[in-house]
């Protein structure tokens, strides 16, 4: 696919498989291990950055889409209209595979990852006729609604009601402000997507960009320091918290974000062809992100469910979950040459081009 940026497929490839990583470690029945063992730092670093990316490199992709699209009401209805209805209907395929009543993570109608897809493809038509520098305003916009709606955001939530939903309200609550990806802050990785997309609208971008999130970044780091404090967790009183997703934790995962993009830019650039076909498995990964992000949930929901054994060594979890998160690469090659026909990112064409007629 020449037409293609080769870097973007790249790093789609790293998110998904950086979403398969953090969602099998979780899934993994461990008991007893402390927070600082070495594997766990590392699973937690990773798990910290998969869904930004993950979120980042959807906002790239839909953007690049709309863009490509006519200016007239039907043909963005045609557009959006199948890919708010496969995005809602994989939701509630995930929310069903790895069900809590089954031992996953997700009730029924909890909205997650997906349905920020969602609502970012409804957005989508509005944001693309935006110039560059009013999307960075609303990019920092709310890169700070955690700070504007401290208090609303649901600090004090654990886990089982962050998922929990009863009744329309909630939902709406839920899906805005307080689930487990909620559209405030969650939007500004959408908005990141669309900025990187045009990067070379402002070439200046990234390079702001970065050094402002650097000294940011070492400041989050000085205060942890100072007050003796974590300086990340996944919730609670750390600097940086990923449930709910603070301002701190924005700005230090999206100016890793930043770099990791520029970083594969000039790799891509580079004359160096056997880096390239080492990235170059991730790309089929990367092309079917969507695919993936649901078919790994039927393998995690079949082992949570069916799984009857006591608790597992840290070291045999770790081999579980590299090997869960590799094998997709090979899968992803062979399944794309012979069946990427059947795939959800082919049923959204499929259904866009019959409307389109």
């Amino acid at each position: 696919m020449p037409d293609r940026i080769q870097h973007i497929d790249w790093m789609k490839g790293i998110a998904i498989l950086c979403m398969v990583q953090v969602h099998t470690a979780a899934a993994m029945p461990l008991s007893g291990v402390p927070l600082d063992h070495p594997l766990a730092l590392l699973a937690a670093a990773i798990g910290g950055m998969a869904a930004p990316l993950f979120v980042t490199m959807s906002g790239y992709g839909v953007h690049i889409s709309a863009k490509n699209r006519d200016r007239e009401f039907r043909d963005w209805v045609n557009w959006a209209l199948p890919r708010i209805g496969v995005l809602v209907l994989c939701q509630l395929l995930v929310n069903l595979i790895f069900n809590v009543d089954h031992g996953g993570r997700f009730k029924i109608f909890t909205p997650g990852i997906l349905t920020l897809f969602a609502i970012s493809t409804m957005l989508m038509p509005i944001i693309t006729r935006l110039n560059f520098r009013t999307r960075t305003w609303i990019w920092a916009s709310v890169i700070l609604s955690p700070l504007i709606l401290s208090g609303y955001t649901g600090e004090d939530l654990d886990w089982y009601s962050r998922i929990t939903v009863d009744g329309p309200s909630e939902f709406g609550t839920r899906l805005i402000l307080n689930g487990t990806y909620p559209a405030l802050p969650w939007l500004a990785y959408i908005v990141l997507g669309t900025l990187l997309s045009g990067i070379v609208e402002s070439r200046n971008f990234a390079v702001i960009s970065i050094f402002l999130g650097s000294s940011m970044t070492l400041a989050t780091l000085l205060i942890s320091l100072d007050n003796g404090v974590p300086w990340a967790m996944t919730e609670g009183p750390a600097v940086l918290t990923f449930f709910p997703a603070n301002e701190s934790f924005l700005v230090v995962s999206m100016t890793i974000l930043i770099i990791v993009k520029v970083a594969l830019g000039r790799i891509e650039s580079s004359p160096k062809p056997n880096l390239h076909r080492v990235l170059g498995h991730l790309a089929p990964v990367g092309r079917m992100s969507l695919s993936i992000y649901v078919t790994h949930f039927v393998v995690l929901g079949l082992f949570v469910a069916n799984y009857d054994g006591g608790p597992i060594t840290m070291a045999m979890s770790f081999c579980i979950t590299i090997l869960h998160t590799l094998v997709w690469i090979p899968i992803a090659i062979v399944y794309e040459k012979r069946l990427g026909w059947f795939s959800f990112e082919n049923l959204i064409r499929t259904l866009s081009l019959k409307l389109s007629k």
